[in-house]
């Protein structure tokens, strides 16, 4: 009896895996990952969600800070996650959960030049997520915060606070090259699933378009 339900455990994980490699959980998952939104953006505790431009006050606040050596930035960089594996395509439903994600933030300093990265932040998972295959995208959010002196120096007063405008004012909300795609986050995501765990094999570059 127990040799028999052995066998038909390893049959169930063999149908489970199978056309899969589990050194590529692309195969079997196939999560996508883009940049959402960003919310609560703030700029030395001004907050930039409904602003399009800074007073000339706020501007002098600003360079008087960054002059003394400190200008924090904090904002939620939400990612969309979306599983596709909803049972259209398949006999099953497969939900799974992230349990790690570990990501870089890069900036496009230079928008009239292509894409500029800038390291400005990293960090990892605070807790799993679940990603149900509904067919719904569920939004992963990331804690950012950096001190945006080096930043404000390579760029100047005013092209930093254009960038901080663009990806945490009025019009961030907007998909374009201008607005969310000057968003780069580079992570590597590992999830649970009905086989195990899995790391994938590579860092996703994560931006405006669904990438997996």
């Amino acid at each position: 009896m127990k040799k028999k339900a052995a066998l038909t455990f390893l049959s169930i994980l063999a149908v489970s895996v199978a056309g899969c490699s589990i050194d590529d959980p692309l195969t079997l998952l196939r999560c996508r990952f883009r940049v959402e939104n960003t919310e609560d953006f703030a700029l030395a505790g001004i907050l930039l969600d409904d602003l399009e431009s800074l007073s000339a006050s706020q501007v002098a606040e600003l360079v008087s800070l960054w002059a003394s050596g400190s200008l924090p930035v904090d904002f939620t960089l939400n990612i969309g996650i979306f599983n596709p594996n909803d049972g259209s395509t398949g006999p099953d439903i497969i939900p799974v959960s992230l349990t790690e994600f570990v990501w870089d933030l890069y900036l496009d300093t230079d928008p009239e030049d292509g894409f500029d990265t800038t390291w400005v932040a990293s960090g990892t998972l605070a807790q799993p997520l679940e990603i149900p295959g509904s067919g719904e995208t569920v939004l992963l959010p990331l804690d950012i915060s950096f001190d945006a002196v080096a930043l404000m120096s390579e760029l100047g007063a005013l092209q930093f606070i254009d960038l901080a405008l663009a990806i945490g004012g009025i019009d961030s909300g907007l998909r374009d090259d201008d607005h969310l795609g000057r968003i780069l986050v580079v992570g590597v995501p590992t999830i649970s699933t009905p086989v195990g765990p899995m790391t994938y094999s590579g860092a996703l570059n994560i931006n405006l378009d669904w990438v997996d």
